[in-house]
């Protein structure tokens, strides 16, 4: 079983990282965190701690932040798309995101930008956004068990 912890628009603001993961890791150990982009780098200090650490560049991160834009990874056997969703236009719909998963051949697309909690299925793909990090430690937990099933909570 792979447990991965979500954040998104964390602005700066580690400290609510830091209080995400405890609550997380209330659940049990980690395997990976994922940050879906504005302020990316608040996840490097726990790459030592936490087995990986996948984070993506946002709209807030600027041109010398060195993470991609978007990550196709695959943790547990599990292909999961990692972008912050302003190229998607997460605001105004998640068709372009879900599609553009779809096409990757993600069984689980995780976005933030809205700063708005959401989980759910979308054309065959697990689309979760935790929220915003910064100010109220909102974050996601998702889970792999060994036989590839998924399950996501939003915390």
């Amino acid at each position: 079983m792979k447990r991965i912890g979500i954040v998104s628009d964390s602005h700066g603001d580690a400290g609510h990282i830091q209080q995400a993961l405890i609550r997380l890791e209330a659940c049990g150990p980690l395997d990976a965190l994922i940050h879906c982009g504005d302020s990316s780098r608040d996840a490097l200090p726990y790459t030592g701690n936490i087995l990986q650490v996948v984070a993506v560049r946002g709209n807030c991160d600027g041109w010398l932040d060195d993470h991609e834009e978007e990550m196709l990874v695959t943790i547990g056997n599990v292909p999961i798309f990692v972008t912050h969703g302003h190229r998607y236009g997460v605001k105004r719909g998640l068709e372009l995101l879900s599609a553009a998963a779809s096409a990757r051949g993600a069984r689980v697309a995780c976005f933030g930008h809205t700063h708005q909690p959401f989980c759910e299925y979308r054309d065959g793909v697990l689309l979760i956004n935790p929220g915003s990090c910064a100010y109220t430690g909102r974050c996601a937990l998702l889970t792999i068990r060994d036989r590839g099933d998924i399950d996501a909570q939003l915390m």
